[in-house]
């Protein structure tokens, strides 16, 4: 579901009203928390890089142009965001999300497709996220991340490329 932010509410909190701006972070919350999570596959990860979108929205509110869509704009900084977050963040060495509980125990599906997700360079990670689990278009992908439509078809086709290879030897086990 896709929130929606009434305009004035909209002009207000860029004009530096408290309360409004309160209201543009309750109607945007579910939404930079699923960008954030989406990207970062932790949960705890995500409500810090939503914190970080909260103060960046804050500062960068003024440079909204309310004569264009809020969303997309919204979108864009939330995604961007949490792209530098995680560059930042980057840690030396990753600890599995999961400890398998027995050796010989089937692989999840799901589990694997997430981690095959998490390996792939960020640009192509912002785009099968933005494309498959926020049903975006590639027109609306394009806006959010600031590069041209055919920048994104290439990453996406690219990053498909990447996951089928990265999934290709687990196909045959789970079958």
């Amino acid at each position: 579901m896709t929130p929606d932010v009434p305009r004035d509410i909209l002009f207000r909190a860029r004009l530096g009203d408290r309360e409004a701006f309160r209201a543009v972070l309750e109607a945007v919350q579910k939404l930079a928390f699923n960008i954030s999570f989406r990207i970062l596959h932790n949960a705890a990860d995500a409500e810090d890089a939503t914190q970080e979108i909260f103060l960046r929205l804050f500062r960068n509110f003024p440079q909204y142009d309310p004569g264009q869509p809020f969303l997309p704009w919204f979108r864009r900084l939330a995604t961007n965001c949490v792209l530098n977050w995680k560059e930042k963040r980057r840690p030396s060495a990753e600890l599995p999300d999961q400890v398998p509980a027995r050796e010989d125990a089937a692989p999840d599906p799901s589990g694997l497709l997430h981690q095959a997700i998490r390996e792939l360079p960020s640009e192509y990670q912002a785009c099968v996220t933005l494309k498959y689990l926020e049903d975006l278009g590639v027109g609306e992908i394009a806006r959010t991340l600031q590069v041209p439509v055919g920048t994104v078809k290439t990453w996406l086709f690219r990053a498909r490329e990447m996951l089928v290879q990265k999934l290709k030897p687990h196909v045959e086990t789970l079958l």
